[in-house]
Formats: structure tokens, sequence, C-alpha cells
């Protein structure tokens, strides 16, 4: 019982990591300290709903769309590395999530960008969910089910702290939230060397 539990808190650790609540919350409160509760509601249910829904897509067929470019896992490890690292030291660096997007958005547009895409599911949640996959949906039954879990309860917990943004921002601080987040980004960048470890290993390179 406790090998599935042990598998099942490494893979949402790792989403949850890479995910960063705590960082999409501090964008949160700053892009959203001008909209009503209603207008809030909106952008939280379009964030977490669309952003769960790409995750989910990728989770499901992302194995196949590389079969179909013939990317392999490997190469997506080594790429999906990079990004996490790059991803992890401008965390650590800023203390926020990556803040690059596009101008010119309304408010009803919030949810889907930057929220759902590029915040929750970015680029290196994508290449987290398919690494964690690797399709594997017949041999690794249990592996496939604890990252969609996983998927949901992190979608879950970022649906709480949206709505309840500004209780949690009174009780923590945006400091404390700015400092987690620097945390977060080193083990991030952590996970990113040790996706280059495994796939180095995978392709035969003597790691020491």
């Amino acid at each position: 019982m406790a090998t599935p539990f042990l598998n099942f808190l490494s893979i949402f650790i790792r989403l949850f990591v890479v995910i960063d609540p705590f960082g999409s919350l501090v964008l949160f409160i700053a892009m959203t300290a001008d909209t009503g509760e209603r207008s809030r509601k909106t952008i939280t249910i379009d964030a977490t709903l669309y952003g769960g829904l790409i995750l989910i897509f990728f989770a499901i067929f992302g194995s196949y769309i590389l079969l179909f470019f013939g990317i392999t896992i490997e190469a997506l490890e080594i790429a999906g590395g990079i990004i996490l690292l790059i991803m992890g030291i401008e965390m650590v660096r800023e203390g926020d999530r990556p803040k690059s997007m596009g101008g010119g958005q309304t408010e009803s547009d919030l949810g889907i960008v930057p929220f759902a895409t590029p915040f929750i599911a970015g680029p290196g949640a994508i290449s987290l969910v398919i690494i964690l996959i690797k399709g594997e949906l017949l041999t690794n039954f249990m592996n496939d089910i604890f990252t969609l879990a996983s998927i949901i309860i992190v979608l879950l917990i970022i649906y709480v702290f949206f709505i309840y943004s500004s209780r949690i921002t009174r009780l923590m601080g945006e400091k404390v939230l700015k400092a987690l987040t620097r945390i977060f980004g080193l083990l991030v960048a952590g996970f990113a060397i040790q996706y280059f470890i495994i796939a180095f290993q995978a392709l035969g390179v003597p790691i020491h």
C-alpha cells in the first residue's frame, strides 16, 4: 500500500511544483486587483477549466503526437528539462512566474490567456505530463491514473486559491508567496537536471 501512495505523491509533488499555484496566485492577485467578484470568479473558472483540458489532452494524447512527429521520449525529456531549467531560474530570480504575454487582452480573456496557458498549462507542465505518462496506457495504468488525478487535485487547489485570493493575500502576505515561488523555482531546476540525467542514461551516456 505504501508504494502506490509514494508513487502518487511523487507525481503530485512534481506537478504541484511545476504548475506552482503560489506563483499563479501572486499574478492573479496583481492582474485582477481592479476586477469585481463576478469577473474574478469567471476568470477562475476559465483558467482551471481550460488549463485542465489542455493538460489532460496532452497527458492522454501527447505520446501519440510525439510518435506521429517522430520525437523520442528522451528528446522530450531533454527539451522539457531545458524549459523547466529556464522556468526554475526565472522563478528563483523574479519570485514570480514568467510574465511574457501578448497585449490587448480584455478582462474576459484573462482566464484563458495568460492563466489557463501559459501559467497553468505552460510548456513546462505540458512536457512534464507527457513525460509522466510516457505512452504506457496499458502497461502502466496506475501511473496514468495517478497523473490524471494529480492534475485534477492541483487544479482544485488553484481554484480554491483564486476564489479566496483576497483572504489568502491578507493571511500570508505577498512577500511570503514570492518566497515560496523562489523555493519552488529551485526545485523545478532540480527536476530539470534530473530529467537530463534520465535522458542521458536512457541513451547510454555514462553518468557518474
